[in-house]
This record gives structure tokens, sequence and C-alpha cells, in this order.
């Protein structure tokens, strides 16, 4: 199908070719990257273009196929050949390859076959041709290859000197600035092109010590980090040691986030006036402190012993609770932690693996205090309703109740099952005893009464027989003769 489409195209072409040949000029360029990886894909542009309208052409694409790999054009014939004509004349026609690396070496893509014919008159161009040529290499050739250097061309911040100087071989600088000093603007310049620059632009700072960080990653991926600090002169700073960590608490309000539900207020710490945040619901007061690397957060400030301790809030949907320790407990919960924002604070669960734990805080809108039911899936939480634990609680021991009464039930049913069964089974024994000893009682009878007849039979002959008897007298011993009697 292309073969032919490629050959109607050609008869086209053909029929605008002239007899006569005229100066007319053009050019077909071939352009795009010189490098490509094993495996990758590349694309070139072959451009014909001229001053002159160009009616019709025909260029063939040549290249070597044991390096590329034809996978997409745009030409008409879906090939390597471009040919077709213009009704209105052109001056510029681009056609798009797209190869795939095969292996690596080096190659070259060139136009070998080509004609064009001006619009206006039909004369034939005279066309000049450029080539490309491709190197192919290998992942780990182009890897290689890249720039390793990592170093700053020049570091600097606006208005202010760096102390030491800049070198591209030191890391660490320090500026100072003055008090009033809220923002300072960092520039910075790679050494090599192929590298790009991070950590540089305008940043806001704050009274004490301020730390930035300027990372340069090399062409190969290697990194190097410069490390600006900006002391912003505080000439009365108010020092703070919590355990083993030192702060200085913050005099510009604008420097501080406003935590909900707190009102704006001024106290007074060491005879400076200080920004800090209020609540009656809570009876907290808020100040700022800001550590050595320039991280600002709230704390709870006890004027009375003038102690500070980490002011953190659990922010939900529906509250924002204050967490904190107790000494309550809950019956029939396991004791543990819980980890909620990134803080870790006590929790009782009824199981290890429970979607659900209950948590002890202050509600900071309300001026709540007690228990909350934290829920580990959806992240919320509420009030821990106590009287509706205890009801599911009770009704539990009912069930139990239940449970074990029906199972006693059962227990007993079963026990006069078998009983009965055994009563049963004893009446049968006993009636196969009496059949069996009965079994042979009409046989019996029917000797004893055949035995009687026998008997009354013979008592019968006798009292109708006509002898006589003879008495003896057992005393005399003298036999004595009786007179037959008839009956």
């Amino acid at each position: 199908m292309k073969k032919l489409k490629y050959l109607v195209l050609t008869i086209i072409t053909l029929l605008f070719i002239p007899l006569s040949v005229n100066a007319a000029s053009g050019t077909i360029k071939v352009t795009g990257s010189s490098q490509v990886v094993v495996g990758n894909k590349i694309t070139l542009t072959v451009t014909l273009s001229s001053s002159t309208a160009i009616g019709s052409w025909q260029m063939n694409l040549n290249y070597d196929k044991n390096y590329l790999q034809l996978t997409s054009t745009n030409s008409e014939a879906g090939g390597t050949m471009m040919a077709a004509s213009s009704a209105t004349g052109i001056k510029t026609k681009k056609y798009t390859f797209t190869f795939k690396a095969l292996k690596s070496g080096s190659t070259t893509v060139s136009i070998d076959t080509y004609d064009a014919y001006a619009f206006d008159d039909l004369s034939k161009m005279s066309l000049t041709t450029s080539s490309k040529k491709l190197k192919i290499i290998t992942q780990e050739e182009l890897e290689a290859s890249y720039s390793k250097d990592n170093d700053l061309k020049s570091l600097s911040v606006e208005g202010f000197e760096l102390t030491p100087e800049f070198s591209k071989d030191v890391t660490e600088y320090t500026v100072t600035v003055p008090e009033d000093t809220k923002e300072v603007t960092i520039n910075a310049e790679e050494n090599d092109s192929a590298a790009s620059v991070s950590g540089t632009g305008t940043f806001e700072v704050t009274q004490g010590t301020n730390t930035f960080n300027i990372v340069v990653r090399a062409e190969n991926g290697s990194e190097k980090t410069y490390t600006v600090t900006v002391d912003v002169t505080d000439a009365n700073p108010i020092n703070v040691t919590i355990g083993n960590a030192n702060y200085t608490v913050v005099k510009i309000r604008e420097f501080l986030t406003a935590p909900n539900a707190y009102n704006e207020s001024v106290i007074t710490i060491n005879d400076f006036e200080i920004p800090a945040y209020t609540s009656e619901l809570t009876g907290f007061t808020l100040v700022g402190l800001k550590d050595t690397t320039g991280n600002i957060a709230l704390y709870i400030f006890d004027a009375t012993n003038n102690t500070y301790s980490p002011y953190t809030e659990l922010k939900f949907n529906q509250l924002t609770i204050y967490p904190k320790e107790t000494t309550e407990t809950l019956a029939n919960y396991e004791s543990g932690t819980i980890t909620i924002n990134d803080l870790e604070i006590p929790a009782y669960y009824t199981s290890s693996d429970s979607r659900f734990a209950i948590i002890y805080g202050i509600n900071v809108e309300t001026g709540e205090e007690g228990f909350f039911k934290y829920d580990k899936t959806d992240q919320s939480v509420q009030k821990y309703d106590d009287e509706m634990i205890n009801e599911l609680l009770e009704k539990n021991k009912l069930y139990s109740y239940i449970i074990i009464g029906f199972s006693a039930i059962l227990i007993l049913m079963f026990i006069i099952l078998i009983a009965t069964r055994k009563k049963k089974n004893t009446k049968k024994e006993k009636h196969s005893e009496t059949k069996e000893i009965t079994k042979d009682l009409p046989e019996k009878e029917d000797k004893i009464k055949k035995n009687v007849e026998e008997e009354s039979n013979k008592i019968e002959e006798i009292s109708n027989s006509d002898t006589e008897e003879e008495v003896y007298d057992i005393l005399e011993k003298k036999k004595k003769k009786k007179k037959k009697r008839k009956k």
C-alpha cells in the first residue's frame, strides 16, 4: 500500500517537472540533537526552504539501519520519501522523523536524492543540502560525561557583607543586620551552567540567629551546601534555657503566628514589653521563643515561676485541643501513647488494635477540660462520654448474666434428658425379664390343669368303685373289715 502511494506521489511530482532550467535556489537541512543514548528515541527535522515559492518537490532521507530504527514520521508515504506539490506555492516545508537508537557509535543522517521546482514557472531549483551526524552512546558513557562541578561562582546577601569574603571552597558564612531588619535577599550563581542552585531568594528574618542553606547540585547529581547565618542584632536579648536547649524571647509580633481562640496582649519580661497571647478559658499566656537555628514556636509563660513550657495544639475539624497530662485513670482501659501531628501524648485504649484512643486535654475554644475520644482512622476528635461507656458496660454485664442463665438452663435440661433416657432403659430391661419369665406360663398352666383333671378322675373312679376298704387300727394293730359301701 505504501509503495503504491509512493508511486502515485512520484507520478504527480513528475508532472510538474519542466523542460527548462532557471536559477531559483533553495536549501534542505537536517536538524536535531547530535547525541542520543542507546534505547532512547531522537527526532530529526528535515526542512526544505526557499525565498522563491516552491510548487513541487521530492526528497529521500538516508540513514544506517544498523544504528537507527525509524519509528514514526509525517512524510506523505509514511517512510523516508518526501514528495508532494502545492496548489498555491510554499516557501517552507518541514518533515519530522523519529528514530530509536540501536547501538553505540557514530552515524550520519542525510538526504541522498532530491528535486524541487518553482511554483511560478515550474523551473528546477538549485538546492543545497546538509546532513546530521549523530553520536550514540550508552547510559554509562552518558553519566560518565556529566560534570561534577557543584561549586558556586558567587554568593551574596543584598546590602550586607559576608564574613569571611566569598570563596567557592568556603561553605559557611555569617551576616550581621540591624535590629529592625525583617527580611533579607540571598543571591547565588553556579560555577557550571549544567549545575542547579536552590535556596536563594527573599526570606523573613527574626531577631537573633537565622540560618539558610544554599544547595548546588552538579550535573552528575553530587551536591554541595553553603550555609549563610544571618544575625539580627538584639542589643538586649532575653535568653531562655529549657533543658539543654537555648532560646531567645521574640520581641516582634509579626514574627509570631496567632493561635486559635487567643487574644493579643502585651506582657513585661525583664522590663521589656513582649507580644503575647492570652485566653481566659485555658488560663495560658503564650509568648514566642526562637531556637538557635531560627525556628520560632509558642510557649506557655508562667509569670509566677518565670518558667516556659512548650505549647502544642491538636487541630481537628470540630475542636482544637491542648493535650495535658493527668492523674485520672479510666477503668477497663489500657494506658499507652499515641502520636498525633508528630506529637506523642498519653492515651488509653480498649485494646492495642483499637480504632479509638482516649486522650486528656483542654478545649481551647471553650475551656472545657477532660477526656476526648480520638478516631485514628478519620483523625477526628469528640468529647469522651463516660456515661455512655458506663451504660454500655452495664448492658454488657446484663448480657453476660442472661448468657450464664441460659447456659445453666441448658445444662439442667441436658441432665434431665439423660436421667429420663436412663429410666426408660431400666423399665425396658425389667419388662424383658418379666416377659422372659411369663412366656412359659401357658404351657405350665396346661400341664397343671391336665394333672388336676387326671387326679380328679382318679378320685371319681375311687368314689364310684364297690371294693371294700381295709382299715387298720394302728394302735391296736388289728385288722378290721369294713363292709362295702356303695355310693
